[in-house]
């Protein structure tokens, strides 16, 4: 059995869940469970516990893959966790840019069932990811695959109220919204220039205590526009960028950051920072993004510990 969870609420499939639900539903090979919340996730989880499963397809947006990979953690022993596949059906859509099905949400399905027609091979397929689990102070554990704070908490703002009211998605909303948020820094616009004191102390390095402008943790090979804004070396798999306040030649530096290839003077002296951990603990007062999740944090209730959690395995087609 195929089963697919969708979110009805997420960006893409708001109009086009009808498409998807009609092509499923005529399809005996899957079996289609549509949530209005991950309130709701649960339960299908538990339907489809010890059913014979080839494949759990996780159709919406980043916060919706989020929610399902923090309850298959719960329910499900890392042996026995299925094979994933991920179709892009929200607003921001960044893991699967990573990991998911290439292509639109209804070139994605088409590719989908063109899988699941021809076999269900996956030689060849599967891709590899670990998760960020995260764990703020005494709140309860988070996961996801994208961990943000400084002033991308204002690029968030910015993209919520500006550019997905107005229905902008996908990769493109994204980097309008880095485009803006960069802007805002160069100008040192206090709308955006909002420098984060933290302390940041990996299981690697010496730690690190800063006014950060962007500090940045993932697991994921890429991000939107294809981005990969990690330089550090190392085999742990978190990892992490962090821009200081003091940071010399931002403008210059970031298009080399960007794509991973900093230049000579992207340096911690010069106020760039950029490692692999295997575990990451933040003290700060503030909040930060998990996959679209805003979660505040204070320094007296603990550290923002973040580790990783998996691998999860993924249906790259």
């Amino acid at each position: 059995m195929i089963a697919v969870i969708s979110n009805r609420n997420s960006g893409h499939n708001r109009d086009r869940l009808g498409v998807v639900a009609a092509a499923l539903d005529g399809d005996p090979r899957f079996r289609h469970f549509i949530t209005d919340a991950a309130e709701d996730i649960p339960g299908v989880l538990g339907m489809l516990a010890g059913a014979p499963l080839r494949l759990l397809v996780i159709n919406g947006g980043d916060g919706t893959a989020a929610a399902v990979f923090a309850q298959l953690f719960a329910h499900f022993s890392l042996a026995d966790l299925p094979l994933l596949a991920l179709l892009p059906g929200g607003t921001a859509n960044m893991t699967a840019g990573d990991v998911g099905i290439y292509g639109s949400l209804q070139t994605a399905l088409r590719r989908l069932q063109a899988w699941a027609e021809t076999g269900c091979a996956t030689e060849g397929l599967i891709v590899e990811r670990h998760v960020l689990r995260v764990d703020p102070g005494a709140q309860p554990p988070r996961y996801g695959m994208f961990f943000g704070t400084g002033v991308i908490m204002q690029g968030t703002a910015y993209a919520h109220r500006e550019l997905h009211a107005r229905g902008l998605r996908d990769d493109f909303s994204l980097g309008l919204g880095m485009v803006r948020t960069l802007w805002g820094l160069v100008r040192r616009d206090p709308e955006f220039w909002q420098p984060l004191p933290v302390a940041v102390r990996s299981d690697v390095g010496e730690a690190l205590e800063c006014d950060a402008l962007i500090l940045a943790v993932s697991t994921l090979d890429r991000l939107f526009l294809g981005l990969r804004p990690f330089w550090g070396k190392g085999a742990g798999p978190l990892k992490w960028s962090l821009i200081e306040g003091r940071a010399r030649r931002l403008l210059r530096s970031f298009p080399g950051i960007l794509r991973g290839r900093p230049g000579r003077a992207v340096v911690p002296d010069a106020g760039y920072h950029s490692q692999r951990a295997a575990r990451i603990a933040l003290d700060m007062d503030g909040s930060f993004n998990l996959d679209g999740e805003i979660v505040a944090v204070a320094r007296a209730a603990g550290p923002v510990v973040i580790t990783a959690a998996g691998p999860l395995r993924f249906l790259r087609l």
